[in-house]
């Protein structure tokens, strides 16, 4: 009996083999909730996404002397709190405004589209084809439009639910250590699980937080080439590249085709077609492929399949916003997992290249 000891490797190979059936059964119960429990659990996520972005924007501050003394911590998120509600009120001002003019200039973008398709058709010297004019009757701009801007809507849709949970989250993190100390009685345990925790905390806190600020970069450079140019709504474009920059693959190439379309249907010259969806892919581009693996590593070390299934299952149960909340969850998930000896195989299946012990992802 003596040689059966939990060192043995047939013993550490079952262990391992019970964690990632235990891993994914909680995988598929958290699915589970996502789609019966979606008004609870989705203003939570959100909050939680929040209070990541306070912290690491915290962080930042702290880092700042004034005549030589420090920050202290309650000041640095305090400006952080200002700063968030600052941008959450201009931003929602910027929607409405924007949704109000989008409703009134509908009826102008619907006749342009329809010279654009009947102009389109001559040229190709169609000028008789029921099937493909049944269908564009069938369009209707107004709902569409109206679709995309309510996927939008969900982002702040329960504003005083995810208010209270980010207030609430933030205070329980005040007595999060304390509670860390006390499931831990060795000292040498409580230890490692505080180097775990602030790790981990680490880890996530740079990816959310640099990944919104990449994404910052591309809004703003966005809005630029767009007000150049004159495209109308610039402002609210130029948000929903922001939000469509963490939504890897599909994301860039939405956020370019949007205001690309519209200057078709807003100018009667080729022009401004070209020099948009030019220059906007060239900004995706340069953002993606140069700032962004400079700041963030060279890669995020996720699967594109895991990257994939995740955007499908997200976006799915959750829409748009599952899918905005998809990649930085399967960040998290590879580094908690990657963290924690018993749940490595769920990293390793998460990885892209198996490694998980020297990570590429933010760090």
């Amino acid at each position: 009996m003596s040689d059966q000891t939990p060192s043995q490797p047939g013993i550490r190979t079952n262990f391992r083999v019970v964690s990632v059936f235990a891993a994914f059964a909680l995988v598929a119960l958290f699915i589970y909730l996502m789609v019966v429990a979606e008004d609870i659990l989705l203003p939570f996520v959100i909050a939680v996404f929040i209070v990541i972005l306070l912290d690491s924007l915290a962080i930042r501050l702290s880092k700042y002397f004034i005549k030589g003394r420090r920050l202290p911590d309650w000041l640095c998120m305090t400006i952080s709190i200002l700063v968030f509600i600052g941008t959450f009120v201009l931003l929602a001002n910027l929607i409405r405004s924007n949704i109000n003019a989008v409703n009134a200039a509908l009826p102008e973008y619907e006749t342009n589209i329809r010279a654009l398709l009947d102009k389109g058709l001559a040229l190709v010297g169609a000028r008789e084809l029921p099937s493909v004019r049944d269908l564009i009757d069938q369009i209707d701009v107004g709902q569409t439009l109206g679709s995309t801007v309510s996927a939008l809507a969900a982002i702040t849709g329960n504003t005083l639910t995810v208010l209270f949970y980010v207030a609430f989250i933030l205070l329980e993190q005040v007595t999060f250590g304390r509670k860390v100390d006390a499931l831990f009685q060795k000292t040498d345990d409580r230890k490692r699980a505080r180097a775990m925790v602030d790790r981990v905390t680490k880890d996530i806190q740079t990816y959310i937080g640099l990944k919104t600020f990449v994404s910052a970069i591309t809004g703003i450079l966005s809005y630029i080439v767009m007000a150049l140019v004159g495209v109308d709504f610039a402002g609210f474009w130029a948000v929903l590249i922001f939000i469509l920059n963490f939504i890897p693959y599909i994301g860039s190439l939405v956020g370019v085709a949007f205001p690309a379309v519209l200057t078709l249907v807003q100018f009667d010259s080729l022009i401004p077609f070209v020099i948009t969806s030019t220059v906007l892919a060239s900004v995706q581009l340069a953002v993606g492929n140069i700032i962004e693996p400079r700041m963030m590593g060279r890669s995020l070390n996720l699967s594109p399949l895991v990257i994939l299934l995740s955007l499908a299952i997200f976006g799915q149960i959750w829409g748009i916003v599952g899918m905005v909340l998809s990649m930085p969850f399967m960040v998290i998930a590879m580094i908690v997992c990657a963290g924690f000896e018993a749940t490595r195989p769920v990293a390793i299946v998460l990885s892209a290249t198996g490694n998980v012990d020297r990570r590429d992802q933010a760090t």
